[in-house]
């Protein structure tokens, strides 16, 4: 079984292998992967990899082979959600754009019985909304990815209306009919929330430094490892969220499905096709590679 995989390792290409080596995990086809911000900011430095790195840290795969105590999976079609116990998929262990990849099944997410495309955001929307859970008003929302996005519909279905920070891709949030600042001097300097979802360092700094604020509530995808906190504060909670598994399904599927518009899907014949679709653009794609 050969295994050919996107790797970046200052460049993007397709490598390909004989086979594949399963280390205490299971053996998969990735079905449906998504590609957005996450992606991008790897591509740009923004976060730091291991050269060659395989991309692709959420999506849906079918299980091919599972040994041992895992052979229960064999054959089940799983969501992927970034989070494990070997680290950030796509950053910290290797990701999903391959034909066949191992993978820990710490990674393995919802079991799903007829996965559409749109299914490999699910675990992103999961996130999101365990972001925007203990938020109250007024919320201010760093960040325009997906991520960001999602957080914002999450806070719209609790009725509250929260303002994003966006020095990029403010569109994104635009496009769903939400208040968008691009410059810190366009914003108030009192909220109760700050929700951090982008990897934009400099962003991060300018909002933590000049805001005043009860709460960060930071994603784990964002990759924040430190923040300046302003004179005078005498006390400060900080939230750092990672996986969440206690989301109602409909909230989930309503989220997604305002979303659907905003991702793009694209069918590919192979891998190699793929690299065009990189730095993604707008709310990111979803490459699909077939059953």
């Amino acid at each position: 079984m050969k295994q050919q995989l996107l790797v970046y390792s200052g460049q993007l290409e397709v490598i390909e292998y004989p086979g594949v080596v399963v280390h205490e995990g299971v053996l998969v086809k990735p079905l449906f992967i998504y590609v957005g911000d996450f992606e991008k900011a790897v591509l740009s430095g923004h976060i730091p990899v291991s050269r060659p790195t395989t991309l692709g840290a959420v999506g849906v795969v079918r299980i091919i082979e599972a040994t041992g105590p895992f052979t229960e999976y064999t054959g089940k079609i799983y969501t992927v959600t970034p989070f494990g116990a070997r680290g950030v998929l796509g950053v910290e262990e290797n990701g999903l754009l391959a034909t066949f990849t191992s993978l820990h099944t710490s990674y393995l997410d919802e079991p799903l019985l007829n996965p559409s495309p749109l299914d490999a955001i699910r675990p992103l929307i999961k996130h999101s909304v365990e972001l925007a859970r203990s938020c109250e008003e007024p919320v201010l929302v760093e960040g325009c990815g997906l991520v960001g996005v999602a957080v914002g519909m999450a806070l719209r279905r609790r009725e509250i209306e929260p303002v994003f920070y966006c020095e990029d891709a403010r569109r994104n949030a635009l496009g769903y009919g939400f208040t968008v600042a691009s410059h810190i001097s366009e914003l108030n300097r009192k909220w109760n929330d700050v929700v951090l979802t982008s990897t934009n360092t400099a962003s991060k700094y300018r909002i933590s430094r000049d805001l005043d604020y009860r709460r960060l509530v930071i994603s784990r995808l964002s990759f924040t490892s430190w923040i300046p906190v302003k004179k005078g504060i005498s006390s400060l909670e900080v939230r750092v969220v990672d996986k969440s598994n206690d989301v109602p399904t409909s909230l989930v599927k309503s989220i997604v499905g305002d979303l659907s518009r905003g991702v793009k899907i694209y069918n590919l014949a192979g891998l190699e096709h793929s690299i065009g679709l990189f730095p993604p653009k707008g709310l990111g794609s979803i490459i699909s590679l077939g059953a």
